[in-house]
């Protein structure tokens, strides 16, 4: 006898109060369910219950064997439910928020990568480079670097990059150039407006973790809009590398401090469900396998 289909019959009995009530369900005899069970105990040396056609007692070894019985079966269930969709092509309308910045410099190429090969999937983008309620605001996947606020959500990491401090040449001829973090404070400094602590930068290096009081009169909530001001001079600018590649091989931005920097993750977050519905998984799954060489590979060297 199967040992699998002995165990089922069992957490049937126990799920349902009886081997009568167990039996109806599997479609099955009374006398044959109570057989099963019966050869179960045999074959484990151990007694699971104490019963009748009516009443069902788990000792506790029954008990035990019981609740990792359905642990299995519940895992049985979930990798046949997930071999099934895989079958399944992902339907209905997928939403996506992605920083507006990285969005257009990196992400859109490999979104539409995405979109051809799940035609009947409905992507519906929202650029937007605050973090949105998730649940509240109905998305279903949202694409953030650096910080990942709402802690309940989960994350997977797509790549790496870093975040770095750039200025022009017009600008540091003008005010300097700073050699050490601290000396930040004494200049001004180009703000992103949605960090949680925007006049303060934090970076590591030589001397381990180092955070700068820094200020500055301009504050904006898009990346490329500061790496363009930082670029006209205004200022020190404190982005991810990624996002001013093209600035800082031209020579039209340099690097300040080159020992310092503040590692950063590109992560897709979702909410938490008890099952990860099929459209966001094969997105995120997507994601993770065409990033690990990422778009702006070999553009920040």
């Amino acid at each position: 006898m199967n040992r699998l289909f002995e165990a089922e019959v069992f957490v049937r009995v126990v799920e349902d109060g009886s081997l009568t009530a167990a039996a109806r369900r599997l479609g099955m005899t009374t006398s044959y369910v109570s057989k099963l069970v019966t050869r179960l105990e045999e074959r484990l040396g151990a007694r699971l219950a104490i019963r009748t056609t009516r009443k069902l007692t788990l000792t506790d070894t029954g008990r035990s064997y019981y609740e990792r019985c359905t642990e299995a079966i519940r895992g049985l269930e979930e990798a046949e439910r997930m071999a099934t969709e895989e079958q399944q092509a992902p339907r209905g309308t997928l939403r996506l928020t992605v920083p507006n910045a990285f969005g257009s410099l990196f992400a859109m190429g490999v979104l539409a990568e995405f979109k051809a090969r799940f035609p009947e999937l409905t992507l519906e983008l929202v650029f937007l480079d605050r973090q949105v309620d998730l649940i509240g605001e109905g998305f279903d996947v949202a694409l953030r670097i650096g910080e990942l606020g709402d802690p309940r959500l989960i994350a997977r990491r797509l790549a790496s990059t870093d975040r770095i401090v750039m200025a022009s040449p017009s600008y540091l001829e003008r005010a300097g150039t700073p050699r050490e973090p601290e000396d930040l404070a004494a200049h001004e400094c180009l703000l992103y407006a949605h960090h949680a602590a925007p006049g303060r930068w934090k970076v590591q290096g030589p001397r381990g973790v180092v955070e700068v009081d820094v200020a500055g009169h301009l504050v904006a909530n898009h990346g490329l809009m500061l790496v363009e001001a930082a670029r006209q001079g205004l200022g020190l600018v404190f982005v991810p590398v990624l996002l001013a590649a093209a600035e800082l091989h031209a020579g039209r931005l340099r690097r300040v401090l080159p020992a310092w920097h503040w590692p950063t993750g590109v992560f897709a977050v979702y909410p938490p469900t008890p099952r990860v519905p099929a459209k966001t998984r094969v997105l995120v799954d997507f994601l993770v396998e065409r990033m690990r060489v990422p778009p702006w590979a070999g553009l920040t060297a």
